[in-house]
């Protein structure tokens, strides 16, 4: 329903809303390629939030509070300077630094620190990336925005989107029967005969390659992954059957809402989706943190 919405409202106003033609193909087509990669924006960071939270055991875990997104975008940025461009590059570039940041967040989870020295860290390398890309933006003359809109995707790039998510959220649904298995401690994980550190390492892998194609394709979001699954286990409680597939549309249809007020709220002017989504999920994120602050330990 959101969808159908971004792609047929007008952009004039919120209270002109329904203005597309006939002659408006182009237009349509345009809204549909950047309805497509919010969708798959938005859904694929929440389940990417959701398997950091689970394989971390740490709720306050977020693909862009731990340093993934920020240093995915440094390493795509460093590596375009160097390397030919082509169709693409920027997710091969961006997963070798979700690669690097990956190693360091398994280091960190054997480091057996706690939660919230680990979520200090990753906020740690999130400054600590963006401050480089900053370095970056000076060097090369390039205006690098902290916050990512839909306004620039083209229909080319669009058909990468849908075949990456396609393929990224095939592969996590076959790890989807593992999240039950994560309320216990690794050790117990192993006594029921699965190799947790094979799984960790793979969901890691995609989780990697999920973030590459976002942060390549269209940019970097904060607090999304955090919040969204943080809300579907409130609503969801212990009942873990519905955990995926709620992440991700819950996710999904968060996204289209920020891609379609950022649209339409002050026309002409457009506001990055990411700014509006960071703005919805920072009182989420608020009341999240000081209900883990009463003598909660997951926090």
């Amino acid at each position: 329903m959101f969808g159908i919405l971004n792609i047929i409202s007008g952009d004039n106003s919120l209270l002109n809303l329904f203005n597309l033609r006939i002659n408006d193909y182009p237009i349509l087509q345009l809204r549909l390629s950047r309805t497509m990669v919010a969708l798959f924006t938005g859904g694929l960071i929440s389940l990417s939030g959701l398997f950091l939270q689970l394989i971390f055991r740490n709720n306050l875990v977020d693909p862009g509070l731990v340093g993934l997104t920020s240093g995915t975008s440094f390493f795509k940025n460093l590596l375009a300077i160097f390397l030919p461009a082509f169709l693409g590059s920027k997710v091969v570039y961006g997963l070798v630094g979700a690669l690097i940041l990956v190693v360091i967040l398994i280091w960190l989870k054997n480091k057996e620190i706690s939660p919230t020295r680990f979520v200090l860290f990753g906020v740690c390398l999130t400054i600590l990336f963006i401050s480089l890309n900053q370095v970056l933006s000076y060097f090369t003359h390039v205006q690098i925005n902290l916050f990512s809109g839909f306004n620039l995707i083209s229909p080319s790039v669009t058909y990468l989107m849908i075949i990456l998510g396609v393929v990224i959220v095939t592969e996590l649904i076959l790890f989807e029967k593992y999240i039950p298995y994560y309320s216990f401690n690794d050790q117990k994980i192993i006594e029921l005969g699965i190799d947790v550190k094979k799984t960790n390492l793979s969901i890691l892998l995609i989780i990697s390659l999920a973030i590459s194609a976002i942060v390549g394709i269209v940019g970097e979001f904060f607090f999304i992954g955090i919040v969204i699954p943080n809300i579907i286990k409130v609503i969801n409680g212990t009942n873990v059957k519905h955990y995926f597939i709620d992440t991700f549309m819950l996710g999904a249809n968060l996204m289209l809402i920020s891609d379609f007020i950022g649209r339409n709220l002050f026309y002409p002017v457009e506001i990055p989706a990411g700014l509006i989504c960071s703005l919805i999920c920072a009182p989420v994120l608020f009341y999240i943190v000081l209900r883990g602050s009463h003598g909660s330990k997951e926090y």
